[in-house]
């Protein structure tokens, strides 16, 4: 069938054709082409063609015989059936179908017809066996392409009359005259023969390759199998295509050995060398290997795109397409490819600047096997490192499939890959590419220099804990004398609390480390530490100076520096939603999710994510907040990016605290727990403190949550931090610690935020707390007022009007404040504080109706209210009745009354059911 893509017009001639046989007359179909064109297999579709249509069909070979064993071989088609002349002429017959009816017409397929020097003889013999034969005769030769043109020969003849482009001519005779000639395949059936034998559709550089057939059916098939015996790789978009260093199949390399004939020796040397560099190349490298300047390569360049060989590709010289170049590169054996490889490796090595091109060159010639090749690529990929630390990783990862002879490189090139997988978020992986080294025997300055990187690895992740761990295996194994430089920022980050600069110095850094891989590793940053501390120091203006001067540095080119700044981003747009500018930390956080995405890997959108749950947060959209929190620590324990993940599990404790969901709440608090009492939440700690305060707040009363406050600045938490972490955090450490009879902690509290608004002037978040602290702490309304005015976010503002509520001694200017507040709670997304704010209007004689009508089943769980769910949830984690009205800001009366309501729509009768329903 391959011969039958695109000759739809032709068989439509036989189909012509066919439609006389069954009337008076024969037909004569004359098909030429050149060599290869398909008329063999176009003559058998058109056999089969009649036997489908019931015809009695006879296909025989021609070549042997003569003109006149043509007209015997017709004479003998008798109105008797053809069993007897398929029997006598056998040797010739290729295929043969009995017809339906002995009277019916008979078709006669003759190949190869070399005798047939023209179609007046064969116009002759078919018309004497017309009169010979009592049957309906149709005739198809297939005639060499030297014969004279048949459509010219018959229109020559007199009396005939043309009929269409191929040859269609009706004599007085009735004689059927149709010739026509096969052309090349068309683009469109060269793609769906292409597609049929490689198995999926070609790609444009198959394609290419099909070109030099010249639509021939033959030589394209030829082709096709060449290539898939060769090797066929799949493209992304699903296409086939060459595989790049395969071997060039005989068949394709004769079409494209043409256009090299003719080109000068020197021309032809050129080519030889720019072949194993690459399709396109680099006319330094090339230049560099030849021992000439690149303009004295101009004429052999010239010469060779005048010939078809070359031409131009993004700016570089390149072959003009894929057969061409393997044609060339073939003819230089493969041990002269490594070494041409490794020399012009070596040359840009030595004179620098092109460490890209090196080490793609030594890495090549490394896979051919060359040893000399081997040992200099670490070199070379450490020198790529320093300009981009993903690409080298790419080829420390595929350095490290070869044997390499010395443990330096190893380590070396293993070093560089973790850095490069860091770069891109892909810290699970780094984490177990340097396991899996360290696996191997190595030295003890080798171990060391992997361990180092592997702590600077966690550090990144946040595990602080495996951070201090791999550095003490490095002090272990190194000693003072000789700790990485990574190992002594690593220990600046883990010796202290809290995250906060060390005190006590450490080790001097080796400096000869840092000689070979030139990528100083600042896992930390110093401008995120330093920025941190200024920050803690209630700093602000130096704090956000010091990270905008990061970013305006422009891209980092080592790992450590990139990932420093992937940090210092983090942690500015932490610091402007404190600051409460939404605005322009959304534009940051959007740059911060595009360098994530540019990085080629999904990791470092944990970090983003944990952000945006944070802004969301702040922005009073809980319901996103939480969505975005919960997508983050997917991430993070994905990838291995969990430097941000308790601000996400703080993040998803506020919002559950908001929605009255305390179970879940507790959970996260566990987590959270876990982290301050490790000292190692760093510079997430104010968020983590923050929702852990609110929690033990909710569940152990004021009392207990300042007496944890008090606990966790005693051991190096910085106050200004916690206060700086949003602006309602010193009034609710006021607050409560008024509740909780503890005056002198209220009043360290409103201190510290009056000493930020006015070190910091011109910062209205915070000048607007140290309003609010000033009104709680000496019942001051006009400063509540004033703190009230200057909020700029919702949940801020309902608590100074709830507070300004709390000190109104008139009624009615109590209520409106209540009602401003409750209003502004609700747009925050916190049914609980709402909730609060209901139940004191209540005491006041208003009832402030906020529920829904709702169509809801008489029985089972989705019969429940909101109210009603959320009083299940409380009391089956074991709260008493009395505890669960406490934190909904109802009487215990109204928890009785829904309880009872519950037990019946479920169907139960005790807490320990209700329990079971609610964590089933």
């Amino acid at each position: 069938m391959a011969g039958l893509y695109g000759r739809g017009r032709e068989l439509g001639l036989v189909r012509t054709l066919l439609a006389r046989a069954n009337g008076p007359g024969t037909g004569l179909l004359v098909v030429t082409g050149g060599r290869g064109t398909g008329k063999s297999s176009f003559l058998a579709s058109a056999s089969r063609l009649a036997a489908g249509s019931g015809l009695e069909v006879v296909q025989l070979n021609g070549a042997g015989l003569s003109g006149v064993s043509l007209r015997y071989l017709l004479d003998e088609l008798r109105e008797e059936p053809l069993a007897e002349f398929v029997a006598r002429w056998h040797d010739w017959i290729d295929f043969h179908a009995p017809g339906g009816s002995p009277q019916g017409a008979v078709v006669v397929a003759l190949d190869d017809v070399d005798w047939c020097r023209s179609v007046e003889s064969a116009m002759r013999i078919v018309r004497r066996a017309e009169v010979r034969s009592a049957r309906p005769l149709v005739v198809v030769l297939a005639c060499p392409d030297d014969v004279p043109e048949p459509a010219a020969a018959l229109a020559a003849e007199p009396g005939t009359t043309w009929d269409g482009e191929q040859g269609h001519r009706l004599d007085d005779q009735s004689l059927a005259v149709l010739c026509c000639r096969l052309l090349p395949l068309p683009r469109e059936a060269i793609e769906r023969l292409a597609a049929e034998v490689l198995g999926r559709p070609p790609g444009p550089e198959i394609m290419e390759v099909c070109s030099y057939a010249g639509g021939v059916p033959a030589l394209l098939m030829h082709v096709l199998t060449g290539l898939l015996e060769a090797g066929v790789d799949t493209a992304p978009d699903g296409t086939a295509r060459p595989h790049r260093w395969g071997v060039l199949p005989p068949q394709a390399r004769a079409l494209a050995s043409g256009r090299l004939t003719g080109v000068s020796d020197s021309t032809r040397r050129m080519l030889d060398i720019a072949s194993v560099l690459g399709q396109s190349f680099d006319l330094e490298a090339l230049s560099a290997v030849l021992g000439h300047s690149p303009l004295t390569l101009l004429p052999a360049i010239r010469e060779a795109r005048e010939a078809g060989v070359l031409t131009e590709e993004c700016s570089l010289p390149a072959f003009k397409d894929l057969l061409v170049w393997q044609a060339v590169r073939e003819t230089v054996p493969r041990p002269v490819r490594g070494a041409i490889l490794r020399d012009v490796g070596h040359r840009l090595l030595a004179c620098g600047g092109a460490d890209a091109l090196s080490a793609e060159y030594l890495l090549r010639a490394a896979e051919s096997g060359d040893r000399r090749a081997a040992l200099s690529l670490p070199e070379a990929v450490a020198r790529r490192a320093r300009n981009d630390p993903v690409a080298a990783s790419d080829l420390a990862a595929q350095a490290l499939r070869l044997p390499l002879p010395e443990e330096d490189g190893l380590v070396r090139l293993v070093r560089i890959k973790a850095a490069g997988l860091a770069v891109r978020g892909l810290l699970s992986e780094a984490v177990h590419s340097l396991d899996e080294a360290l696996k191997r025997p190595l030295g003890p300055a080798s171990a060391s220099l992997l361990h180092a990187r592997l702590g600077a690895v966690h550090l990144c992740g946040g595990d602080l804990a495996a951070a201090a761990a791999q550095a003490r295996q490095v002090l272990s194994r190194a000693g003072r004398s000789r700790v990485p430089r990574e190992t002594t920022l690593l220990l600046d980050c883990c010796s202290s609390p809290w995250g906060s600069a060390r005190q006590e110095p450490w080790p001097a850094a080796d400096g000869r480390d840092n000689g070979k891989d030139a990528d100083r590793a600042r896992c930390a940053g110093p401008d995120v530490a330093g920025s941190h501390r200024f920050w803690c120091e209630g700093r602000v203006a130096e704090s956000l100076e010091m990270l905008r001067e990061s970013s305006a540095r422009g891209p980092a080119p080592s790992w450590g520096d990139r990932v420093a700044a992937t940090f210092a981003g983090a942690a500015r747009v932490q610091y402007l939603v404190s600051l409460r500018e939404f605005a322009e930390a959304e534009a940051e956080l959007r740059e911060a999710e595009a360098r994530a995405d540019a990085s080629g890997g999904r990791g470092w959108r944990a970090m983003t994510g944990s952000l945006r749950a944070l802004l969301r947060l702040e922005q009073g959209k809980v319901a996103a907040a939480g969505a975005a929190a919960e997508a983050a620590l997917d991430l993070s324990r994905q990838y291995g990016t969990g430097a941000l993940a308790p601000l996400a599990r703080a993040v998803l404790a506020v919002a559950s605290l908001r929605r009255v969901d305390i179970p879940a709440a507790v959970r996260q608090a566990e987590f959270l727990d876990a982290a301050l009492t490790g000292h190692r939440s760093s510079w997430t700690t104010p968020s983590v403190l923050w929702a852990a305060l609110l929690v033990t707040e909710a569940r152990q009363g004021p009392r207990t949550a300042v007496r944890m406050a008090e606990r966790r600045l005693s051991e190096g938490v910085s106050p200004y931090g916690l206060l700086l972490y949003a602006p309602y955090t010193a009034p609710w450490l006021v607050r409560t610690a008024l509740a909780a009879k503890l005056p002198e902690f209220a009043a360290e509290a409103s201190a510290a935020a009056g000493f930020l608004a006015r070190n910091n002037p011109g910062r209205q978040v915070l000048g607007a707390a140290a309003e609010h602290t000033r009104g709680l702490l000496r019942g001051d309304t006009a400063a509540l007022r004033r703190a009230a005015d200057l909020h700029q976010d919702p949940w801020s503002r309902a608590q100074a009007q709830e507070d300004l509520a709390g000190l109104c001694d008139d009624r009615n200017t109590a209520v409106h404040h209540l009602e401003r507040a409750i209003g502004a709670y609700v747009r925050s997304g916190a049914p609980r504080d709402a909730a609060r704010v209901r139940h004191s209007l209540r005491e006041r004689g208003v009832c402030k109706r906020h529920w829904k009508c709702a169509d809801r089943p008489v029985q089972g769980w989705a019969a429940l209210t909101e109210t009603e769910r959320t009083i299940a949830r409380l009391v089956a984690t074991g709260m008493t009745n009395r505890q669960a009205a406490e934190q909904m800001s109802l009487s215990h009366h109204t928890v009785n009354y829904h309880l009872r309501s519950i037990y019946r729509k479920l169907d139960i009768s005790s807490r320990v059911k209700l329990a079971a329903m609610v964590h089933a």
